[in-house]
């Protein structure tokens, strides 16, 4: 199993902390900061987002399907509460849900922001 992430980054850390829940041991790949270097993820998905799980042949993009993943397969009955919330908000987000930032996350998960836009409907610089 593998896990690709940023140190800093809070998605990843609860995807590291899912890990350690449930105990099971992981190979942590960390990616380079710049989106355009991590050429392996986009391989990989087809996108440059962390944090990313490989289970065998599964490959899991987004901490809270990372999470519910790791909880279903290795968590046992302790964590059907959890999975069940999980579900509920995955679902929520599949049904076009908006998500705190103001912006819609995809089928995937992922939130997808035109470019120069920022969450929340504000306007880079």
């Amino acid at each position: 199993m593998r896990l690709y992430q940023r140190w800093k980054c809070p998605w990843c850390a609860a995807a590291r902390q899912a890990l350690a829940n449930v105990g099971v041991g992981c190979d942590i790949i960390e990616v380079p900061y710049p989106r355009d270097q991590r050429t392996e993820l986009v391989e990989l998905t087809g996108q440059p987002r962390v944090p990313v799980l490989v289970d065998g042949d599964e490959v899991i993009v987004d901490s809270r399907r990372i999470v519910r993943h790791l909880y279903r397969r290795y968590g046992g009955a302790a964590y059907d509460r959890s999975i069940a919330e999980l579900d509920l908000q995955l679902d929520e987000a599949s049904a076009g849900a908006a998500c705190e930032l103001g912006t819609d996350l995809d089928e995937v998960g992922t939130m997808t922001l035109p470019p120069g836009a920022m969450p929340g409907g504000r306007s880079g610089s």
